[in-house]
């Protein structure tokens, strides 16, 4: 009689070990995602990254886990989509960001993908998508 219900009871406390597991590892990988700039963010691996355009510059801010990175030796090659329209930038350090020429948006509705090579030569891919 015992047997017909630890089936049942083994599925219930794996499916409870499971879902407390994933809500504390996602509560202590939280991510902010949150413009601090007024640009775009996204995230990409355990980076947070902050795409701003303008006109007269494009900047690149990187964090890790809501704490900023100082760009070091690091650069970006980016490319915006807009509409049919596709253009390229590389993004040096400077300051705090990774930054390039600007680009002149004809709207608000962009994509863009930009990869960052880090100072020890490891890249990291990510994906912006305005709104």
């Amino acid at each position: 009689m015992f047997n017909s219900f630890k089936t049942p009871l083994a599925s219930l406390g794996l499916a409870v070990a499971l879902h407390t597991t994933g809500a504390a590892a996602a509560e202590g990988d939280h991510h902010d995602l949150r413009p601090k700039h007024g640009g775009v963010v996204s995230q990409g691996g355990h980076m947070e990254y902050e795409l701003v355009i303008k006109t007269d510059a494009t900047l690149l801010y990187m964090r890790d886990h809501g704490k900023p990175v100082a760009p070091g030796n690091s650069s970006a090659k980016l490319v915006v989509v807009e509409g049919r329209e596709k253009l390229e930038r590389s993004l040096t350090a400077q300051d705090d960001a990774l930054k390039g020429p600007g680009v002149n948006l004809k709207g608000s509705a962009y994509t863009a993908v930009a990869t960052v090579e880090f100072a020890d030569r490891k890249k990291s891919t990510v994906r912006f998508k305005s709104k």
